[in-house]
């Protein structure tokens, strides 16, 4: 792998395709931006001979020809960022792929099996609050019939949305994956959270993925001006503000089980004018442990909350599902594949379980998975993560010596 080239290429494709220059990357899956990202990775891979084609959901599929037709080897990561991102979030993954293919190709090598390359969309769910969308519509966890129940902030469905962008939803039944024909996923990242970076470690093998369910709710109030009295008011934002404090001091006081996470992530008013009272507070609510059978009890405990703040103040609640997801183990052949690459090559990893939502979660599901992850640095002054150039290429060749031992058996 050349380290110049990738680490252009990975610049490239991380920063040239971004809605918020200057304030981090944004570019939400089947948006004018992802569609230019997109055909940066149509010319890269038809340099090679190699065509790049989408599903109906917006996931884009390239095929690197092996030996034999034994179940395939996937690699990949996602497209798409959320709001003013991390730089290499997602884009990390698909251009140390990319490059893994290049890599193989300019050397002449032919791996037993097949590879496909995915580039998945909507990852983070940035557009309809469901994370991981694209691959979930592909591993089955998601029926495509849903996606007619997924709307944005403007009341666009998910399935409009994508056939209004000329794809083709109703097609995702026959393309989702067949199980049976898939030897194993591998995915590389950087990492989300800080585990790295403070039990000083460059590179991470993860041993399981957190379970994650997430919601959105809406307390219906009344909305009137300003200058009622503060006893007349049926105030959505105060039970808002209720709710959250009782779900963290119940999780303070443990409780729910062990590592319990909640994370309140959007929050919004209607109408949202400043002189008077919101008749809705509409917020999204995030919940994740690392045992998918914890999670059930758990929500239903905080949704209990949630409809007991809105009975005493006497307004009405909807909770409606958004998402749901991971509590899956990565695959110990896969984990040891990264491990072993990262021995010959001279680096030391850490074992870890994640906590935040990836694609081989979704993937994990249905077929053998594993994740690395690469160390984010952390700013001392500003807390800003960044990812150093040697640590995302050393990343990288480890990923490119675990696929070619995968893709050899």
């Amino acid at each position: 792998m050349q380290k110049d080239r990738f680490l252009s290429q990975l610049e490239e494709l991380s920063t040239k395709f971004n809605d918020t220059k200057g304030n981090g990357v944004t570019r939400f899956s089947w948006s004018h931006t992802a569609a230019l990202a997109q055909s940066w990775l149509e010319k890269e891979f038809s340099r090679m001979g190699i065509s790049l084609i989408a599903d109906g959901a917006g996931n884009l599929h390239a095929h690197y020809k092996g030996k034999t037709n034994l179940p395939r080897v996937i690699i990949g990561s996602h497209l798409d960022t959320v709001r003013n991102g991390a730089k290499y979030d997602g884009t990390f993954g698909l251009v140390a792929a990319l490059e893994t293919l290049r890599s193989f190709r300019e050397e002449g090598f032919t791996p037993n099996r097949n590879i496909e390359f995915i580039a998945f969309a909507e990852e983070e769910g940035a557009n309809f609050g469901t994370t991981c969308l694209g691959s979930k519509l592909i591993t089955g966890i998601v029926p495509p019939e849903d996606l007619t129940k997924l709307t944005n902030n403007d009341g666009t469905n998910a399935w409009d949305l994508l056939e209004d962008h000329d794809l083709a939803p109703g097609k995702l039944a026959s393309q989702q994956i067949d199980p049976h024909t898939v030897h194993a996923y591998l995915e590389a990242h950087v990492e989300q959270e800080r585990r790295l970076f403070k039990n000083n470690y460059k590179l991470g093998v993860v041993k399981a993925i957190s379970a994650m369910r997430s919601y959105k709710v809406i307390y219906h109030g009344e909305s009137v001006f300003a200058a009622t009295p503060l006893k007349e008011r049926k105030d959505p934002v105060l039970s808002f503000i209720e709710c959250h404090m009782e779900i963290q001091k119940v999780i303070a006081s443990g409780a729910f089980p062990e590592n319990t996470r909640f994370t309140v992530g959007q929050i919004s008013c209607n109408p949202g004018t400043p002189i008077m009272v919101p008749s809705e507070c509409i917020f999204t609510i995030d919940i994740r442990n690392l045992e998918i059978t914890n999670l059930p009890a758990i929500s239903e405990k905080i949704k209990a909350i949630i409809t007991k703040v809105a009975e005493k103040n006497g307004i009405g609640v909807d909770i409606i599902p958004l998402s749901r997801s991971g509590g899956v183990k990565m695959s110990e052949t896969i984990q040891k594949a990264y491990k072993d690459a990262a021995a010959e090559l001279g680096f030391e990893h850490f074992e870890m379980n994640c906590g935040t939502a990836f694609d081989a979660a979704s993937m994990g599901t249905i077929v053998p998975s594993g994740l690395l992850l690469i160390a984010n640095q952390v700013d001392a002054e500003t807390g800003e993560k960044y990812a150093l150039a040697d640590d995302l290429y050393n990343g990288a060749l480890v990923y490119e010596k675990a696929i070619r031992q995968i893709a050899s058996e």
